[in-house]
């Protein structure tokens, strides 16, 4: 079975083994990519530092390691976050065992209990909300923009993709935020807009509800979450719709 993988190049080569190890075909269609932000942040210290994605920690690491560590706690969003800190030797104090999501990290107990803290989140360019709305009422929060996602150029490998892709019945499509499923829509619109009628009867496993409930709004009906928000889950979650 086809499946199409819309992340940056960059990221991508786990994803790919893991599904042609599967026994699919994995097709590439790259629809955003990473880009670094200069960015420093106002304080010495804080009291918490939060990390959103692994991209986060990727692009902060300059700025994180100009922080005062001596009291701060860290947290991460997910394991794969948690992962990549523990990777360049910063100890997480905690994460999401199960779900990586900020709703996740705000209903952990050691976050509930936050007052009075300076907290500074890692994030990229105009992310959600969700973390400082939950936390603000009880502290100072502040966000460094460390990275930004940028729409990719059509090349020829989009259109060859798209064409591979579409010369199956059998397919999935793989998203893993709502930019990256808007992005693929325009991208295809731009190559063939007639195709987008034939790509919405594909199935998509997607990383998390909220962007099944967009997804779905758009006009995919046939979505399926994938049970935890890494590639493994993703892998999973294409198993399920053979």
């Amino acid at each position: 079975m086809n499946v199409l993988l819309t992340r940056p190049l960059n990221q991508v080569k786990s994803l790919e083994a893991l599904v042609n190890e599967s026994g699919h075909q994995a097709i590439l269609f790259p629809t955003l990519k990473i880009e670094a932000l200069k960015s420093a942040p106002l304080k010495e210290r804080y009291d918490v530092v939060i990390f959103i994605s692994a991209n986060a920690v990727e692009y902060g690491l300059e700025a994180l390691s100009s922080l005062d560590h001596n009291h701060d706690q860290i947290f991460a969003v997910g394991a794969a976050t948690a992962k990549k800190l523990d990777h360049h030797g910063f100890k997480v104090d905690a994460f999401p065992q199960d779900k990586a999501s900020s709703e996740s990290l705000l209903a952990m107990g050691e976050v509930k209990k936050l007052s009075n803290k300076d907290i500074l989140i890692f994030r990229g360019k105009g992310g959600r909300e969700t973390l400082k709305e939950g936390l603000g009422s009880n502290n100072v929060v502040e966000y460094i923009e460390v990275y930004r996602r940028v729409r990719c150029n059509v090349k020829t490998l989009h259109a060859e993709s798209l064409t591979q892709f579409l010369s199956s019945k059998e397919g999935v499509i793989t998203i893993t935020s709502v930019e990256n499923l808007s992005t693929m829509m325009s991208i295809i619109e731009q190559i063939n807009a007639d195709a987008m009628a034939h790509i919405k009867q594909y199935p998509l496993v997607v990383l998390s509800d909220r962007i099944k409930t967009y997804a779905q709004s758009v006009g995919f009906n046939r979505v399926e979450v994938a049970p935890q928000t890494n590639d493994n889950g993703l892998v999973q979650a294409i198993g399920l719709i053979e």
